[in-house]
């Protein structure tokens, strides 16, 4: 599985507008973070969940001088601080908090709740893997063509004879993800825009014109 640019797709804040979740957003109190900000670490003994409200967040492992990104945490995204990840925010980023312990109690009161926990977890372990498999196994230009058709499949959408995907990431964060350099990956986009399988629109957004010869790519790799 390529890497991918949002850990889950189950949406979180729909939960507080269900049915049965009575008062579950008073448990939680608002943090608003600035671009760039460490909200995380190892070190830290916060006890704590928190909900993504809005904004992205970087979910990575560091170890000496390298990094390597597990996701990116997005708008409904849950995440706690009981891992050995760092978490930080790629741009201004609004969470909700709440403790452990308070989360707990809700979780076992209100099903819907458990059943996301659960499908978030699995997904997390499963990105996580992928990520290891994919730092081990494959090369830089493989895991990069492997995001872009995974971005396509998951956020494309049919506009002007190709499919428009809204990365909203720029080329570090893209880096990071695949886990390579900003010039590894610059290298890799110019020579499929040259080949015309994809369009650059802005720094954040490309079009996939040629979604058959980026599958065949990827899989010639």
């Amino acid at each position: 599985m390529p890497a991918r640019m949002k850990l889950t797709n189950v949406n979180l804040l729909r939960l507080f507008e269900a049915p049965g979740a009575g008062d579950l957003g008073r448990e939680f109190r608002s943090r608003l973070f600035p671009r760039k900000t460490l909200v995380y670490s190892p070190s830290d003994e916060a006890d704590l969940v928190f909900i993504v409200k809005r904004g992205r967040l970087r979910v990575y492992l560091s170890y000496e001088d390298r990094e390597f990104t597990l996701a990116f945490l997005e708008a409904g995204d849950i995440f706690s601080t009981h891992t050995r990840a760092f978490v930080q925010t790629v741009e201004d980023t609004e969470l909700l908090v709440t403790g452990t312990a308070a989360f707990q109690q809700r979780v076992s009161e209100i099903p819907e709740v458990s059943q996301a926990m659960v499908k978030v977890l699995g997904d997390l372990l499963k990105n996580s893997l992928s990520t290891i498999e994919g730092l081990v196994f494959k090369d830089a230009r493989l895991r990069l063509v492997e995001f872009l058709a995974a971005a396509a499949a998951d956020r494309g959408r049919p506009a002007g004879g190709g499919i428009m995907v809204e990365l909203g990431l720029k080329t570090e964060d893209i880096a990071l993800l695949v886990g390579t350099t900003r010039q590894t990956i610059s290298t890799i986009m110019n020579d499929l825009i040259k080949a015309g399988i994809i369009e650059k629109i802005d720094r954040r957004t490309i079009c996939v014109r040629k979604l058959d010869e980026l599958t065949a790519w990827k899989d010639s790799l």
